[in-house]
């Protein structure tokens, strides 16, 4: 069998949740031949594993914690080109390739190939339309994301219509509607596959649980992990960085990148991290407390934490003075036993990659 998967390069979490379903597939079907069209973050973690092409995508050029819908819309002007570029490279690719299956993750022109050349597509989104729509009755917004939410709304909705099979993985319990299935988070490694915390915490050479600091490689994200550094100076806690630069220093420890992010996710005490899904689906599975920060004026990242109010702390930023950052941190630290004690009661799996696959492939 031959798959084609074509990924979204916006964030990490697309290609992550992709990543744990190639996994499921090869151990299921270890003869399957896979190939992937991707761009960004989709392109570099996948060119040295897979046979990757690398298309144009949408742009998202925030680098700040504050969206604008302007400069997202000036980006994106050309993005008719883009379509039309990407749609002729995956054109040949799957003339060449000749894929039985295409599997696309928020890149609606792979389904637009898939259709067009009569190949079984199937969709993998976060965006559960039931929820979106109970998000903008109850919640106010500004009028340009109304307009947004309704351009996009209809975007996503036409690609679940033009798909085969559409796979919708969450945290929350829904029953099958049509083509869309629910499936619980795909994540790499299921908590309960890694060490007891004890062999961790020596494997990892920690004292004592860390607070884990993940907020990505944006502006925003380097300028909230600095406050953090010069919090944790007056703070007894240990805290474990990720995504900033590699050094180590009293009670902070810092990594561009680690593999085994959810070993250290495993015995952490507590997460802080913007509002992504992967992440936010990862953290609830592993029952930690968590301090979320949602970008500003960016919808997608609203609706992730939409109803988590119970079990996380949640902070809308409009600034990321030390001020605020230093009180939100405090906050959450002493809210911490409470949180855990909600989330505790929750009973989220992370197989979804195992539940997608039986849906893929018709496995009862």
């Amino acid at each position: 069998m031959k798959i084609l998967f074509v990924i979204t390069g916006i964030g990490l979490g697309h290609t992550i949740r992709e990543e744990a379903l190639i996994n499921e597939i090869l151990k299921n079907k270890p003869k399957t031949k896979i190939e992937i069209s991707g761009f960004k973050n989709s392109y570099r973690y996948f060119k040295d594993k897979f046979k990757t092409s690398k298309i144009i995508g949408h742009k998202f050029p925030e680098t700040s914690f504050h969206v604008s819908l302007l400069k997202t819309a000036v980006a994106n002007i050309p993005y008719p080109l883009y379509f039309l570029h990407d749609c002729i490279k995956l054109y040949f690719q799957v003339k060449r390739f000749k894929p039985d299956l295409m599997i696309v993750d928020m890149q609606p022109v792979g389904v637009f190939i898939g259709k067009l050349l009569g190949i079984k597509t199937v969709s993998i989104y976060n965006l559960n339309l039931e929820k979106w729509d109970d998000f903008m009755e109850k919640e106010e917004v500004t009028f340009g994301n109304k307009i947004h939410a309704k351009v996009f709304f209809r975007q996503i909705s036409n690609t679940y219509k033009n798909s085969d099979i559409v796979v919708i993985p969450t945290v929350e319990k829904q029953k099958k509607r049509g083509k869309e299935n629910y499936v619980n988070p795909m994540i790499r490694v299921s908590p309960e596959k890694l060490p007891d915390v004890g062999v961790l915490m020596k494997k990892l050479e920690l004292d004592k649980k860390p607070i884990l600091v993940m907020l990505g490689g944006s502006e925003f994200g380097f300028s909230v992990t600095e406050h953090i550094i010069n919090i944790s100076k007056k703070s007894r806690e240990q805290f474990v960085l990720f995504g900033y630069k590699d050094f180590e220093e009293d009670n902070v420890k810092s990594f561009k990148f680690k593999e085994n992010f959810l070993e250290y996710l495993k015995v952490c005490k507590g997460v802080i991290v913007i509002a992504g899904h992967n992440t936010l689906s990862e953290v609830i599975v592993y029952k930690k407390p968590a301090l979320i920060f949602p970008f500003k004026n960016y919808l997608e990242h609203y609706v992730n934490v939409y109803g988590l109010d119970d079990i996380a702390t949640i902070r809308y930023l409009d600034n990321i003075s030390f001020e605020i950052i230093n009180e939100s941190v405090k906050e959450f630290l002493r809210n911490i036993p409470v949180l855990q004690g909600r989330i505790n009661e929750m009973n989220v799996k992370g197989n979804g990659a195992s539940q997608a696959y039986k849906i893929i492939f018709d496995k009862k």
